[in-house]
Order: structure tokens, then sequence, then C-alpha cells
């Protein structure tokens, strides 16, 4: 992910959002039935992934087969290898569609979620949300809740499971010419709206219990707050409360965002993201953020070495008090720098990653953790031959690996 600032302002990948306690309605998806399975080959990329064993991880994104369309993309790990398997993609191939899952969730082998969108193939088409399922033998798209077509474009980013009959799913439409938030539930029959968040704009999604869920992003400038700040909100299973988040850094007020979150207990949550550490929109820096059952504090975190700016991290996956880990991207005088950290109950620590020769130009977005010595990290990057690839790295307990990618 490339981070920059703009005219003051914090851009990030969604936007001020109308202010209304009301559960807003999506606008009704197209009949699922015309669903297909996408066509094989093409580049891949992947946006996020999911770790329930050392044998069981999922990860999703997307995939470009020629001549036209852009399809979902899901990819198992079975302790042996990564292997693409087949997901539905609506219209299929008798009418290509731009589809794209950027969130999954797994709590048992037979139960997985995916999140995403899609839309028509032609210009300036309305956009949909995506829900796919696993249940263990094959992926499925779900309906999506509708109520009378209030909210339109809507995307969901963030998707997380406890059990088959409790999963949670953020993203963002357009109602009234404005950006707003949605948060649904399913509670093991349907898909359901439920109250909406009561900030501005929705990053990461992070579920402790169902009475305990975690919701970063960034507030809006104001006449009154010129500047972007931290938006961190809690959902006590009935109702969503702003909690107060750091937004000075060494001192100053800069524009700054949250884009994930995540926990191991009710003391122990993690939220990552990004904020200006200079006077340009290219000088970003990192930013950590840390719950302990009381309050929100910062954490120093380091940029690695040779970022020019545009740095901050994605994704988090916390196991304990005493470990955990975040990725991220950076820009360097060769381009994009992979960011992996790691905490060790002291510090943030920048990771050394290593690529397969004539890898270029990594971006990593994803990250789930079995155990401190088990880990993957996925994303995309560019071949020897400069064409777009899936990148997919392990950490085995003492160093991170490039494996093969799984190819659609």
């Amino acid at each position: 992910m490339r981070y920059a600032l703009a005219a003051g302002m914090l851009m990030l990948a969604v936007s001020a959002c109308a202010v209304s306690r009301q559960p807003p309605a999506p606008a009704p998806s197209p009949a699922a039935t015309d669903a297909g399975f996408a066509p094989s080959g093409g580049a891949g990329s992947l946006s996020a992934v999911a770790a329930l064993a050392e044998s069981d991880a999922w990860a999703v994104g997307t995939h470009t087969p020629l001549p036209r369309g852009i399809y979902p993309l899901t990819a198992h790990w079975d302790g042996q290898r990564w292997r693409a398997v087949p997901c539905p993609s609506p219209g299929g191939t008798a009418d290509p569609t731009r589809s794209s899952l950027e969130a999954v969730a797994i709590d048992a082998p037979g139960d997985a979620w995916a999140v995403g969108r899609w839309s028509p193939i032609e210009h300036n088409a309305r956009r949909y949300p995506l829900i796919e399922h696993w249940n263990g033998a094959a992926w499925s798209i779900v309906p999506a809740p509708s109520s009378g077509g209030h909210v339109t474009d809507l995307d969901l980013t963030a998707v997380a499971a406890v059990s088959p009959t409790a999963a949670w799913a953020i993203g963002e439409g357009v109602a009234g010419g404005h950006s707003v938030p949605v948060f649904m539930g399913w509670d093991g029959t349907r898909w359901r709206y439920l109250p909406r968040p009561v900030g501005t704009t929705t990053g990461g999604l992070g579920v402790i219990s169902a009475r305990d869920i975690w919701l970063v992003g960034e507030q809006g400038a104001t006449k009154s707050v010129p500047k972007y700040r931290t938006l961190v909100e809690h959902w006590n299973g009935s109702k969503w409360a702003i909690v107060p988040a750091p937004y000075v850094v060494k001192g100053r007020k800069p524009n700054i965002g949250l884009s994930a979150v995540g926990g191991s207990s009710s003391s122990n949550v993690w939220a990552v993201g990004h904020y200006q550490s200079g006077p340009t929109g290219l000088d970003i820096s990192p930013l950590v953020e840390h719950w302990d059952g009381r309050r929100w504090q910062l954490q120093p975190s380091p940029n690695p070495t040779g970022a020019h700016g545009e740095t901050g991290l994605d994704a988090i996956a916390a196991l304990s008090p005493t470990s955990a880990f975040a990725v991220g991207s950076a820009w360097g005088s060769r381009g994009s720098i992979p960011l992996i950290e790691r905490w060790d109950g002291v510090r943030w620590t920048v990771m050394p990653i290593r690529l397969q020769p004539g890898v270029t130009d990594p971006t990593l977005s994803g990250v789930a953790a079995v155990q401190p010595g088990y880990a993957w990290v996925v994303g995309y990057a560019r071949n020897r031959n400069d064409r777009p690839i899936a990148l997919v790295e392990k950490w085995n307990g003492t160093s991170w690996q490039q494996v093969p990618s799984p190819v659609p």
C-alpha cells in the first residue's frame, strides 16, 4: 500500500461519513444465483490471510485470467503447500465482473468466511458486497442483507468469526452522497445489519468475544480540528462507543489514521496505522497503539532501513502480551520495501525478510500467526519478468522465507 497526504489530509481508502445512528440498509445485490467459477490462470495478488493451525490456513485476494474480468482468489495451506481452491464469482465466465476478496476469517476447519466486493465490468458500474463461506468442502456465495436500497456501492473490508453462529463484517457504502460505515453480524442462519459505528470512517475489525469488538480508522477533518485523527470504537454487544485514543505524536498533532486492530484478550489489543511525520504528504511513518484494559497508549515503532517515507502498517496479529506481528510497506529508492515488525513483550523491532531472486516491489497486506514460531504474511510483488505475482512468506521461528504462491 502506498501512503500519501494531499492538501493537508490523510488519503486513505475511505472518506468522510454522514452522521446517522440508524443502521443503513444496502442496495439489493443482483442475484448471486448467476455466480459461476472463474477460469484458471492469470496474475494473482493476496490481500489477507487467516490461520487456524500449522496445517490449516486460508489466503484471499484476486486473479485476472485473460481475456477479461477480475475474479476472487481463495488459497489453502494444508501443511505442505498452498493450493488455489475454486470459489464462485458473480457472473462467472459467461458475464465477467470485477470481483475481489479483501478479508478472511476462520474459526474451524469447516467454517471460514471471506468478504469483499464485486461490480459489473462496465465503466463506472455500481459496486455490491461479496460474502463467501467455506463449509469444509466448497466455497459458496452467501446473500448479503438487503432492506430497501438506501445504501449503494457497498464494499466489505473486514471480517471476524468466533464460532459457526457468530461472525461479523464491516464495510462502507454511499448514502445521500456521503460515505457511511456498515456493520453486520452472522447468527448461524443469515447475515443482518447491526447498529452502525458512530464515528466517521472504518479501517480494521478485531474481535475478542461477541461483547468485546474493536474497530479502528480515522476521524475526518473539521473546521475546529483541521486534521485527520485516530478513530477507535468499541462494541459491547449492543452498541458502539468511541474510546479515546492518542493522536498527539512527539508533541505534535499530525494527520494520523489506524488501519488494523487485533488482540489476544480484553487487556491486550493492538492497533496499527501511520501518521504524518514531516512537512509533506510523503513523510509518513508507522504508528502503533496498545490497549491494556484501561486506556490506549502509543508504542514506539521503527522505520525499516532504506525507507524514504510513505511507511505504514496495514495488518496486525496478536498472540499474547509478549508476541505480536505487524506488517506493511515503505517506499525506498528502488520501489516498495516490505515491512514486518515483531513485538517481544518489550519493544517492536523490524524483522529481515528474504525474497526469491528476481522478486521486486513487494507489498505486504496481511498477517496471521498460530504461535510465536509459526506465522504467515501475504501480499503481492513482481517477478523477474516484471509480472505481478502473489507473495507468501512463512515464519519458522528463526527466519522469514518466501514460499511458492498458489497458482490460480
